[in-house]
């Protein structure tokens, strides 16, 4: 059904496309248009028929496929969705267009003409809002991406293909004719390139997602494909500029210009193939099935990042990076050299571009960047927890320290030790989360940790995963105190309370700061008095310092010191236990009490033990508060920790 639709897609871009572009070459020199009128005519109207077969497609795609589509389900499909009226939309452009083309076959004028390459552009532009375009969840500027980007680059292959036929049919033109034609084209031509290149950036932004999801995803793939079209195309303008650039006074070899041109337009017609397909499937940024294909990866952090020492193979390929990048620059300065400058030069740095790359490269698998199916909660956290108890404590320890009671004895299939990881260390920031899901899949590089997906589902390994992201924090958890430190630790998301059902989680809370309480009001006597007034003024100072406040209490807490409260509050604590650690005590998934002021972003910014009546907690944490308050909103994601 896709390809269907990309293909009618296709077929009604291509008339309207070589329409405008046969109405814009004559006006580019002043030149008379008859010859172009009933052609123009006939895309017009071929564009205008071809909307019907093509609002066809589109319920069909959208419709479920058990019911039938009569005349009566059309209809309703067309005039009450958004989809149908965008397609009335485009229909209406695409017959007003028609009309127009066939009019000017009986009259003559210049206002006609231009009115009419005005409408023809604007139906180029519309082929966009059938696709993606449509999609009200994108930004404003992003839908006029899709607008421009279209209406740009269908600009541009149809004035190529008007160019191509205007070559091949005016023979009997002066070569300066033709050689002004191609001029004046080209000035057009990159002004719409140019035009397709901003648009497309920002296209990609929402609909790509990250460089990885370029080569990971279906739609990243066919991008990438036609990047490499685009790069055909502007070779072959090269070729033609440098040509023009060259002639001799007089002279212009229009057969070749055709050729060349033609060239251009083979891979120009490849560009609307694909991107009439992808603008109908599913767009990386959305993509749940993503595979990499390669057996690496760049990354800074897993490589330079680790601060390598000298001497080691990191080095000797920036080394031999620079070598390369040296000749190059030698190469093309150097009198003696520079007849092979095209070649050379292009040779060496491409060796140096590749060096450096090698110089980034980490193993990488296929499920290195994999979304997982479970988000960043504190419940997932807890599951995961639960299965890492029941799983890995024999060689990673309880705490994940590699430390664990089978850790002395590990030895691989060579009968090498081999040491458990520990969990905690700073490396495992190194690995992508796609990475640990491959190892808990299919075992680890060592040889020595099994499979477990015969005992975890996919489920139960992100949430492991989940687990062991907020442990692999621990080592740096401890030191949280009052005074905030940089963003780095995204608190983990949980389902809250609310009757009025509008905050039912706690990533909701963000767009200010949020005191997040823990307290087991379980102590008698004095004991119990200091909990209550310590859990007392933190709710005064969350609600003078005007932020968020949520409570996790259990026992006999006081109600007025209680704000909005976990659905989950035990899974919550277990959680948020994982990350309420300090040095040199004993771990402990019971939180007696503790404070965690988390910024506005989302991110885990400050802790307090408690707030004692003399200890100047409160005024800290309304400094910090305020502070935070003012900070930039940054956009996380659960789905990128």
């Amino acid at each position: 059904m896709y390809l269907s639709l990309a293909f009618i897609r296709f077929l009604e871009s291509l008339p309207s496309a070589l329409a405008v572009g046969l109405i814009l070459m004559p006006r580019l020199i002043d030149e008379d248009a008859g010859r172009f009128k009933v052609p123009v005519a006939a895309a017009a109207a071929l564009r205008a028929l071809l909307g019907f077969p093509l609002l066809y497609l589109i319920a069909r795609n959208i419709i479920p496929a058990e019911r039938p589509i009569d005349s009566a389900l059309l209809s309703e499909f067309t005039f009450g969705t958004s989809v149908g009226k965008a397609w009335l939309a485009t229909e209406f452009l695409a017959v007003a267009f028609a009309a127009m083309a066939i009019a000017r076959i009986f009259v003559s004028s210049d206002l006609l003409d231009k009115a009419t390459l005005f409408v023809g552009v604007a139906v180029l532009a519309v082929v966009s809002v059938t696709g993606h375009a449509i999609d009200d969840g994108l930004p404003v500027w992003t839908q006029i991406s899709f607008l421009l980007h279209t209406a740009a680059g269908l600009t541009w292959l149809g004035g190529l293909l008007g160019l191509i036929w205007w070559m091949f049919t005016a023979h009997s033109k002066p070569p300066e004719v033709a050689a002004r034609l191609a001029e004046r084209w080209s000035l057009v031509a990159k002004a719409a390139v140019a035009l397709v290149a901003v648009t497309g950036v920002a296209m990609a932004y929402e609909n790509v997602g990250s460089v990885p999801n370029m080569l990971a995803t279906p739609y990243g793939r066919l991008l990438t494909l036609k990047l490499a079209l685009l790069c055909a195309v502007l070779l072959c303008a090269l070729a033609i500029v440098r040509y023009m650039h060259s002639r001799p006074a007089g002279e212009f070899n229009v057969d070749w210009v055709g050729k060349i041109g033609s060239l251009e337009a083979v891979f120009g017609l490849g560009l609307l193939g694909i991107a009439g397909y992808i603008a109908v499937i599913t767009p990386a940024s959305h993509e749940v099935d993503i595979y990499w294909p390669l057996p690496f990866r760049l990354s800074y952090i897993a490589t330079w990042g680790q601060k390598p020492v000298f001497p080691s193979p990191i080095w000797w390929w920036a080394i031999a990076s620079g070598v390369f990048a040296i000749v190059a620059a030698l190469v093309w300065w150097t009198p003696a050299t520079r007849e092979r400058r095209l070649y050379a030069t292009p040779a060496a740095t491409i060796a140096a571009l590749f060096c450096l790359a090698v110089s980034f490269s980490t193993e990488a698998y296929t499920d290195t960047y994999n979304d997982p199916t479970q988000d960043f909660t504190a419940e997932s956290v807890t599951r995961g927890m639960t299965a890492f108890q029941e799983n890995c404590v024999g060689c990673h320890g309880p705490m994940g320290e590699g430390n664990g009671p089978m850790s002395k004895d590990l030895k691989n299939a060579q009968g090498l030790k081999i040491e458990p990881a520990d969990l905690t260390a700073p490396h495992v920031g190194t690995h992508t989360i796609g990475d640990i899901f491959h190892w808990l899949t299919f075992g680890g590089q060592s040889g020595v940790m099994p499979s477990f997906a015969h005992v975890l589902d996919v489920d139960d390994r992100w949430d492991m995963i989940n687990y062991l992201l907020i442990l692999s924090s621990t080592n740096r958890s401890r030191f949280i105190g009052p005074q905030a430190m940089i963003q780095w630790l995204i608190a983990p998301d949980f389902a809250l309370i609310d009757p009025k059902e509008e905050i039912t989680t706690f990533f909701k809370l963000r767009g200010k700061p949020t005191l997040l309480s823990f307290a087991r009001c379980t102590a008698t006597g004095d004991e119990k008095k200091e909990l209550d007034a310590s859990l007392m003024r933190a709710a005064e100072a969350a609600k003078s310092a005007g932020v968020n406040h949520v409570t996790v209490y259990s026992g006999d807490c006081p109600a007025a010191a209680k704000a909005r409260e976990a659905l989950h509050p035990a899974a919550v604590e277990r959680a948020y236990s994982v990350i309420n650690r300090y040095p040199n005590v004993p771990y402990s998934s019971e939180i007696a009490q503790a404070h965690f002021l988390v910024d506005r972003s989302g991110y885990v910014r400050a802790r307090f033990k408690e707030f004692g009546a003399d200890d100047g907690s409160a005024t800290q944490f309304a400094g910090q508060a305020a502070m935070m308050a003012n900070e930039p909103l940054v956009e996380i994601s659960l789905h990128s920790h």
